[in-house]
């Protein structure tokens, strides 16, 4: 066993933080946790470092945008890198048979891992909205908070299968970002990024509103006929925050295609306007 694997056995077994993952009704997050916050940090410094990455490979494209749009692209960085990981990994999650089996409480240590992964990653999306709530607005503290307690529930274990369900929400946040990189990158309007927002708007409408509200209602149905160690206040938890979120997926859709109608006007539109 390397230094760094015995070093990370060690903050697994310390007695406190056993007793605490215990003490708040997760005794599942105990081998998970200092990854959890590893990955926290790392996705940090890859948004500390996004400048000098981004410089060296969009040069000049990149040095003229204004300091705050350098600091949304690092924002973006960071948001791109965790939805195609999480995407990929998330897919044998679905084939899980102890998931499927017990799809309210069955625990599987790789759905397990995965889970960390987003945890990390809606932690520092936490701290990084309620930072620039000015900017970003409340909406954003929501969803990170409602998205990083789905996940972490997991943990008791609850939920582990429907969780994957809801990753594949990020598969639009993939193109979402490439959208907006095309804008800073003088793209604006072009037939690649017309390619982009046509499977961005199916991809939301596919992953998000329709997976999405399915996978929802049979969440809760399951709940309902299968969910009798689940406290009721965690319950009518998973009730806010999945309401929360998915009211927000309807609200963003509104707003990409009120944005696609600007970037890409009809022909009887610019008629009109001429």
């Amino acid at each position: 066993m390397s230094t760094l694997a015995m070093y990370y056995q060690q903050l697994v077994d310390l007695p406190a933080a056993q007793s605490a993952c215990a003490l708040i009704g997760m005794p599942k997050l105990a081998p998970y946790w200092p990854a959890l916050i590893g990955l926290s940090v790392l996705f940090q410094l890859l948004r500390l470092s996004s400048n000098a990455l981004s410089s060296l490979v969009f040069g000049t494209k990149f040095d003229s945008l204004s300091a705050r749009q350098k600091y949304d692209w690092g924002i973006r960085l960071v948001s791109q890198v965790h939805a195609i990981l999480v995407v990929v990994l998330a897919i044998p999650i679905f084939f899980k048979e102890e998931l499927i089996e017990d799809t309210i409480y069955g625990f599987n240590e790789y759905a397990g891992w995965v889970y960390t992964i987003i945890c990390g990653y809606f932690l520092w999306d936490i701290c990084i909205s309620i930072s620039d709530i000015k900017k970003q607005g409340l909406g954003f503290v929501v969803h990170a908070l409602a998205s990083f307690g789905v996940y972490i529930f997991s943990f008791r274990p609850s939920l582990q299968y429907y969780g994957a369900s809801f990753i594949m929400f990020e598969a639009s946040t993939i193109f979402l970002n490439m959208n907006w990189w095309m804008d800073k990158l003088g793209l604006t309007g072009s037939r690649i990024q017309m390619y982009n927002a046509i499977t961005l708007l199916f991809l939301y409408f596919v992953v998000r509103i329709l997976f999405g509200t399915y996978m929802s209602y049979h969440m809760f149905e399951d709940l309902k006929a299968k969910g009798t160690q689940t406290p009721v206040a965690l319950y009518y938890f998973y009730r806010i925050a999945n309401g929360s979120i998915i009211a927000l997926s309807y609200y963003w859709f509104y707003l990409l295609i009120a944005a696609a109608k600007k970037r890409f006007p009809s022909k009887n539109s610019t008629k009109k306007t001429e």
